[in-house]
């Protein structure tokens, strides 16, 4: 049968293979050390030093664990350098809580669902799995304007008031149990809707939810305060004290970046988008109508340009990648060069647009931009926090080659006021909806 593999092939495939004395030289050695560590090109690693000509001040890393809050600790990376300067503390003491902002973020990511159950025309079955509503509704992880609105909305507070406990470091039991209580609320809220109960009926009830979930959030996180004191020691050795404070209140007097002036802009070069337009995501978010994932798509260069400008003003920047092709996380370097696929298996990688294209790479993990290396005005590498501790890795920094941007980097998150002016009337545009499942 010409549609299938014979007997006849497999027999030349073999014959073929060791015709070539080098390919069993290479067996064995996969076999036996695996792959990584026999193609990894070590003249690479000593290519990306951890040296960097721009750089922000040495800090405290965060360790996310298992928690999949990448996105909380690369947004609390992105404001700790102007919340410790306005503390007039060490930076290295400063610590917040990614607890508080969870315990909301999921709080309103179920708000948000029902709404958007509430809100549908078409509460057809078919219709809400092609669509996927429910499929990531309440999942861990998520983006910087769900950093930026949990914030607006509830401030933040020092980790002492809502340090993290035993599941807020674990994401699986926490997101099985929420995502299914969740799920099954949304499905009565369909019934109800396809019964025709009036809105009144369906917000009650959405309430009722609310208030569960309020409960069911505390017994596992703890249950957030808004109202405590605070003591610290500043620079000085002064102690400063304040009797009461609000989330808020902390909010307002130490974090002075305006963080609604931050824009996402991504680079996606792909069959079904286009530079120069922006996109959001449909139904996902936390605070509801206040958190769409929205972002303006520009050339690479474009976002390199930007990231420089921003940290050359000592500010983080914020970064939206897919991290788990060509990298090393013992020496922290991330390069397109440092596995020999090419000689070692004949083996050609995916090009970013191809990959786009198939989905084969996504937004999977984010970090900070907090240094990079230029040398006569050509980028070499660029320095990247990440939130998983300080064993791996340079002292738990990436150390990211400038190939890798190119390939790797999907957005990043920049203040306004380092947009041209044609970029900034981009931004004005009106937003291209795309799919809850698409790479972004």
């Amino acid at each position: 049968m010409e549609n299938q593999i014979s007997l006849q092939q497999i027999n030349n495939f073999s014959k073929e293979y060791n015709k070539d004395t080098a390919n069993k030289v290479i067996e064995n050695k996969i076999t036996k050390n695996g792959i990584e560590n026999t193609c990894i090109n070590h003249d690479i690693i000593k290519e990306n030093p951890p040296i960097f000509n721009i750089e922000l001040p040495e800090s405290k890393r965060y360790h996310q664990k298992e928690s999949h809050k990448c996105w909380i600790f690369a947004g609390i990376n992105t404001i700790k350098h102007n919340v410790a300067q306005n503390l007039n503390i060490d930076i290295m003491d400063l610590e917040l809580s990614d607890n508080y902002i969870a315990f909301f973020d999921k709080l309103e990511k179920s708000n948000n669902t029902y709404e958007n159950i509430i809100a549908l025309e078409n509460t057809n079955l078919t219709y809400i799995r092609k669509e996927e509503i429910l499929k990531f509704c309440v999942a861990e992880g998520g983006y910087w304007q769900w950093f930026v609105a949990i914030i607006n909305k509830y401030g933040i507070v020092p980790i002492d008031v809502m340090p993290n406990v035993i599941e807020s470091i674990n994401y699986e039991k926490i997101e099985a149990i929420f995502t299914e209580k969740v799920t099954k609320d949304a499905i009565y809220l369909l019934e109800l809707k396809n019964k025709k109960e009036n809105l009144e009926k369906l917000r009650k009830i959405k309430n009722e939810f609310l208030q569960e979930n309020y409960n069911l959030l505390s017994k596992i996180l703890g249950e957030p305060k808004f109202n405590f004191s605070y003591e610290y020691k500043d620079k000085n050795n002064k102690i400063i004290s304040y009797s009461t404070m609000t989330s808020t209140d902390f909010r307002d007097k130490f974090l002075t970046l305006n963080l609604n002036d931050f824009v996402s802009i991504g680079n996606l070069p792909m069959y079904n988008k286009q530079y120069d337009k922006i996109y959001t995501k449909k139904y996902q978010g936390n605070i509801y109508q206040k958190s769409r994932v929205t972002f303006l798509n520009l050339p690479v260069e474009d976002l390199k340009e930007l990231v420089i400008k921003q940290l050359k003003d000592g500010i983080p920047v914020w970064l939206g990648i897919y991290h788990k092709k060509f990298r090393d996380k013992k020496s922290g370097v991330l390069d397109l060069r440092l596995y020999d696929y090419k000689d070692m298996l004949d083996f050609k990688p995916l090009n970013k647009k191809e990959a786009l294209d198939i989905n084969n790479i996504w937004l999977d993990h984010a970090m900070t931009f907090c240094g990079v290396h230029l040398v006569k005005g050509k980028i070499i590498r660029w320095k990247v926090e990440d939130s998983k501790g300080d064993e791996e890795k340079a002292n738990g920094y990436y150390i990211m080659n400038d190939n890798y941007f190119d390939e790797f980097v999907l957005n990043v998150i920049i203040d306004k006021k380092y947009l041209s002016n044609n970029q900034l009337q981009l931004l004005k545009q009106k937003p291209i909806e795309i799919q809850v499942t698409d790479s972004f």
